[in-house]
Formats: C-alpha cells, sequence, structure tokens
C-alpha cells in the first residue's frame, strides 16, 4: 500500500525541488511531489495534504489565492502545526511521510518513527521529473531529542537563547492579581516566560507584562517527561544556590506537578506532596545537581547512564543527597521523569552595552 501524507509547507519551501535554489515558497513544488508520487505508485495512491496556516503568510498573492481554494474543497487541511496531524494520522493509517523534517522532537511521543523509517520519504528532482528516497530516519541518543524537545518548546514561547539572553538570565514575577501563576508563586516564576511581539517577558499563563526581579545566577534547566510516553512536559530553570522543590500540590518556592494534571495525567497520581527536592550546588569538585528524597511514599529511583544504555532504577534513600550527571535521570513514584540537562545558561555571559558613564550596563527588557 502507498497511500501518503505530505507536509506541505515542508515541500513548499524546499530548494531541492524546482525551482531549485529558490527560497521560495512555491506551490508548484507541491504539484510536483504529488504527481511524481503518483507516477511511481500508481494514479490511485490516495495522498493527503497538511499545511500549516503559516503557509497561507509566506506564499505571494496567486499560490496563497489557490491553498485557499483547495482548502475550501478538503483537499488541504489547514494546522497551526502541520506535524502533529501528520503523524497521527501516518500512524492511524498505515501512511506514508512524505517531508524533509527528521521529526527529532516527537520520536519520544512516537516511537513507531524509528520501528518503521521506510514509511518516510524525501524527494530529489531532475529533467525526468521528482524521485523519492529513504529520509534516512535511524534511532537517536535521548540527549540530541531532548535538546530538538528544548528548540521547539522555546520556539512555542517564542524565546530564542541567542537572540533572548537578557530575558532567560532574569528573574522574573506575575504580578497580575488574577492570574493563576501569579497566585501559586508569589515569589518569582519557576517556569521560563514567554516573549511577546515586542520582544517583552510575558507570564506564560496571563501573558501580562511580568515584573523583573534581578540577574539570574548560572543556571541549569531541569526537564520533566512522562515516563510511560517520554513526552516532554515542562522546562524549568535551576540556579546555582538554588532549591527546587517537585511535588503535587501547592508548594513554597517549588513546582506543582498537580497544576500540568492536563499533560501529566496518572503519570502524577503516585507522587508526594513534596517528593523530591533539586538542587544546584557548586563545590571542591565542580557544580553538581543534587537530588534529595523527602520522604516520599512512592519513593524516587535513580536511573544511571552507564555510556550506552540506562541502568536499572535504583531507589534513592531518603534524606541523602544523590549527585546528578547530566546524563541521569530520576522517576518519581513511577511516573514522572526529571532529566538535568548539561546546558548551562550564564548571565556572565549577557550582551553588554555601554552606559551614558562610558562603564558597561546590562541590556534588560522589562517592565517594573
Amino acid at each position: 500500500m502507498w497511500d501518503a501524507i505530505v507536509d506541505v509547507a515542508n515541500v513548499c519551501h524546499s530548494e531541492e525541488l524546482y525551482p531549485i535554489g529558490e527560497k521560495g515558497p512555491f506551490l508548484a513544488r507541491l504539484d510536483a511531489v504529488v504527481h511524481g508520487w503518483r507516477a511511481r505508485h500508481g494514479a490511485d495512491a490516495r495522498i493527503e495534504l497538511v499545511a500549516d496556516k503559516a503557509l497561507l503568510h509566506a506564499l505571494d498573492a496567486s499560490d496563497k489565492r489557490e491553498l485557499q481554494r483547495r482548502a475550501a474543497r478538503r483537499e488541504v487541511t489547514l494546522r497551526a502545526v502541520a506535524d502533529t496531524l501528520v503523524l497521527e494520522r501516518a500512524e492511524a493509517d498505515l501512511l506514508h511521510v512524505l517531508s524533509g523534517d527528521y521529526f527529532l522532537d516527537f520520536r519520544r511521543r512516537h516511537p513507531w518513527i524509528e520501528a518503521h523509517p521506510e514509511r518516510f520519504h524525501h524527494w530529489q528532482q531532475d529533467a525526468h521529473g521528482v524521485h523519492f528516497v529513504p529520509r534516512g530516519i535511524g534511532p537517536e541518543h535521548h540527549q540530541r531529542v531532548s535538546r530538538a524537545e528544548e528548540i521547539k518548546e522555546f520556539r512555542d514561547k517564542h524565546l530564542d537563547p541567542a537572540r533572548h539572553p537578557e530575558i532567560m538570565n532574569t528573574r522574573w514575577r506575575c504580578v497580575e492579581p488574577l492570574c493563576l501563576y501569579a497566585r501559586m508563586w508569589t515569589g518569582r516564576l519557576p517556569v521560563w516566560p514567554r516573549v511577546d511581539a515586542g520582544a517583552r517577558a510575558v507570564c506564560p499563563g496571563c501573558a501580562s507584562p511580568l515584573r523583573a526581579l534581578g540577574p539570574r545566577r548560572p543556571t541549569r534547566q531541569v526537564g520533566l517527561a512522562d515516563h510511560s510516553t517520554g513526552e516532554s512536559i515542562e522546562r524549568l530553570p535551576l540556579e546555582l544556590g538554588s532549591n527546587l522543590v517537585l511535588g503535587r500540590g501547592r508548594i513554597v518556592n517549588g513546582y506543582n506537578l498537580g497544576s500540568r494534571q492536563d499533560r501529566f495525567g496518572e503519570a502524577v497520581r503516585y507522587v508526594s506532596r513534596q517528593h523530591v527536592l533539586l538542587r544546584f550546588a557548586a563545590g571542591r569538585a565542580g557544580e553538581h545537581v543534587l537530588a534529595v528524597d523527602l520522604g516520599s511514599s512512592n519513593g524516587t529511583e535513580i536511573e544511571r547512564w552507564n555510556g550506552s544504555a540506562y541502568e536499572p532504577g535504583r531507589p534513592l534513600e531518603v534524606d541523602v543527597e544523590e549527585i546528578l550527571t547530566p546524563r541521569d535521570r530520576l522517576v518519581l513514584g513511577g511516573g514522572v521523569r526529571v532529566e538535568v540537562s548539561g546546558r548551562r545558561f550564564n548571565a556572565d555571559d549577557l550582551p553588554r552595552i555601554t552606559d551614558d558613564s562610558g562603564g558597561e550596563a546590562t541590556r534588560l527588557r522589562s517592565r517594573g
């Protein structure tokens, strides 16, 4: 069976299709790919088309009108993010996927991708038409997958470490009285902020401008995921010298996993109110992230990376500090996975500008 689903925006932007080397996007590239697939696999091959809505704003006026006509005739499905639907439909109906993407940030959510690399295809075009080759999907190391997830999650928040280092290296607080985030965290937000169109840090809960509380110290990042599926849920900054308590319920200066019940679901069921404490500390041997089980009812396991695979989980002893390396991970109550990124965000690396007195001043966009 050679039925397929096409990532339309990916095709239209591909400079490997005519006109080769032109940035585009061009809708004619989509027609060439569809024609090429059917020429190779039969005119009766069913082809589903899914496009990012953003493509409408990138096409020229003529192509935009044509895409809108096709969408009105239900020949193309428009979605805010096409990848999610492409993979869901491909998995459900065993469709082949025509895309230039490797789908790194979806690998944990869709393990079938690595199990069926033969269903992913890329294109080549020459004077004889469009031909298809294997995309080259293969197993990926979990750290590379995690990095791709991080990039996607930052992109969703319009937060770019290269463009917004001053925002990422600042502590923030929401002061909007009716905001749930402001009520949960009356001190500083334990999550990364969003960035609005004016390049301001805004609350990820209510989108109001945040109040700056001063620079962060060097920061590591903690990733939270559903352990059974591996799906990334949230990333939290952890500052040098600071503690972060993870649990289920209201926690002062901590993170309430129950506040993301919509994403964690049953994974938080066996997490205690105050389950584990994480601390980023500096000592004679350098900087380390330390974990302490706080007497949780269902325990915390540590899974060590031995260089090629994870060793079987070992329970943490209550109230005993355990050093986590960037490849180690914790499992809380059997359901929530906690991973520490090896990436370090350092406030000392902020871009600096010269102030009126001739000295240096850190640039900061904030309100309050």
